[in-house]
């Protein structure tokens, strides 16, 4: 890969009222569709090649704003974590009903197996899976992707080769685009958590 540009879908209810969503296809609100339409200029001059997005309707949603007209491919293995019986509620909700696996979340992602939901270690495994897939496939292109706060930083942890338990200290707001280079297979971040356009 030439380029990679990772960017976070827009706001949708859910995430404004700081809700997990998972799984759950909450499509953007009315702020998240002007947030994707203000990401269109941001990266216009940009030659991509090709583009993916999770399939879930919230990022899909964001990358045919932004990529009008282009062809997206959906990439199921690139959902979000399943937050299973923490979806639908807040942060605030899940940490009174769930103590214990909301501290574990929070302090030890790592051994983190949510009720109803997805062990982390799984979602590591097939987001990972699913990149090398891209990656592969993409050896000499720019590359967009579209999808969720947790697959993005799974994957910027793959690239930079840091453990899961740095999983806290990559911040992904809405909307945020992430651009690396590769020189001879070596990244080089040139934004990370980018959301100037929204300003």
């Amino acid at each position: 890969m030439k380029k990679l540009i990772l960017i976070r879908h827009g706001e949708t209810d859910y995430t404004a009222e700081r809700k997990y969503c998972g799984h759950s296809n909450t499509p953007l609100n009315s702020k998240g569709i002007k947030q994707a339409d203000c990401l269109r200029p941001k990266l216009k001059k940009i030659k991509i090649d090709r583009i993916y997005s999770s399939d879930l309707r919230r990022a899909y949603q964001t990358a045919k704003i932004i990529f009008k007209n282009r062809t997206i491919i959906k990439k199921r293995n690139l959902r979000e974590i399943d937050f299973g019986k923490f979806v639908g509620l807040t942060w605030e909700e899940s940490s009174i009903l769930y103590p214990d696996i909301y501290k574990t979340w929070l302090g030890n992602p790592t051994d983190t197996e949510i009720p109803n939901g997805e062990s982390m270690r799984n979602f590591v495994k097939r987001v990972e899976s699913c990149f090398i897939k891209i990656s592969n496939r993409n050896s000499d292109k720019t590359v967009a992707v579209v999808s969720h706060g947790g697959t993005i930083r799974i994957i910027l942890l793959k690239i930079l080769r840091q453990d899961l338990d740095k999983f806290w200290t990559i911040e992904q707001n809405i909307a945020a685009i992430n651009i690396i280079e590769f020189e001879n297979k070596t990244p080089r971040l040139l934004k990370i958590n980018d959301t100037s356009h929204l300003e």
